[in-house]
C-alpha cells in the first residue's frame, strides 16, 4: 500500500496537483506527511525551473540596460573598453536562452573574446 501512495502522491504532483491538494486526497493533517510520500527528482527540479523560466514576464526578460560609459575611442582603452560591455551584454542574453547549443555557442564566443581582450593586454604592456 505504501508504494501506490508513493507513486500517486508524485504523479498527482508531476501532473501540477497542489501540494496542499495532494495532501487533501490522501487525508492528511499534516503537510509533513504528505512530503514523506512525493519523491522529487533531479529531472522534476529541472523541469520546473524551466517551466518558471519560461512563464517569467517577457518585459523583465527582454529588458537590457544601455552599458555607461562605453566611448567608441578607436585607442586600446576603448577597444577594451567596448569588448568588457559586449561580453556583460552576451552573457546576459545568454542567460535567458533555454536552448543548452546556443548557450554553448555563446560562452565559447566569450572564451575568444576574453582571449582577445587578453592580447590587447599584452599590447598595452609592451606599449609602456
Amino acid at each position: 500500500m505504501r508504494h501506490r501512495r508513493h507513486t500517486y502522491a508524485t504523479e498527482m504532483i508531476r501532473l501540477g496537483v497542489s501540494l496542499p491538494a495532494v495532501m487533501q486526497l490522501l487525508g492528511h493533517k499534516d503537510i509533513r506527511m504528505t512530503l514523506r510520500y512525493v519523491e522529487v527528482t533531479q529531472h522534476d527540479l529541472q523541469r520546473e525551473f524551466h517551466a518558471a523560466r519560461l512563464n517569467a514576464p517577457q518585459t523583465d526578460r527582454l529588458s537590457i540596460p544601455s552599458v555607461p560609459n562605453c566611448s567608441a575611442t578607436a585607442d586600446l582603452p576603448g577597444i577594451r573598453q567596448a569588448l568588457a560591455a559586449t561580453r556583460h551584454l552576451m552573457e546576459m542574453y545568454r542567460r535567458q536562452l533555454s536552448d543548452l547549443r546556443i548557450q554553448r555557442a555563446l560562452r565559447r564566443l566569450d572564451k575568444r573574446l576574453l582571449a582577445v581582450a587578453s592580447q590587447l593586454d599584452r599590447i598595452a604592456i609592451a606599449e609602456k
